[in-house]
């Protein structure tokens, strides 16, 4: 019998965006061109980004992110799709960011780097 793994997906992601996760708008500008914004949900973070320069200095800074449920969609968002988050887990108005990248995890969730838009 073949080992069929654990379906991460149903099984963590599932009841961690329950937790965690908070209501977000996309506006598919590049994913589906054309198309009215919609509902999701996504875990809004930001996390320390450390980069080693040559001369052994260290340049921080940090890079915000949204995870997302990958079977809430039928499109995922894209680089260059727009996400609005009315407020964080705080309740704190987080607004308007930009997709400057996607990566999958394999798994069933995909975690968008944000930019926060300014027009």
């Amino acid at each position: 019998m073949a080992n069929q793994g654990i379906n991460f997906s149903t099984l963590i992601y599932e009841p961690n965006f329950d937790i965690w996760a908070v209501d977000v708008i996309f506006n598919p500008v590049v994913s589906s061109p054309g198309s009215p914004t919609y509902p999701g949900r996504g875990i809004f973070d930001t996390r320390t980004l450390n980069v080693l320069a040559e001369n052994n200095s260290i340049y921080s800074d940090q890079q915000t992110i949204l995870d997302i449920p990958e079977k809430e969609f039928s499109v995922l968002p894209k680089q260059g799709d727009h996400v609005t988050i009315p407020v964080d887990c705080n309740g704190t108005p987080q607004g308007e960011w930009v997709i400057v990248d996607t990566w999958t995890n394999g798994g069933g969730e995909t975690t968008c780097t944000l930019r926060k838009y300014e027009p």
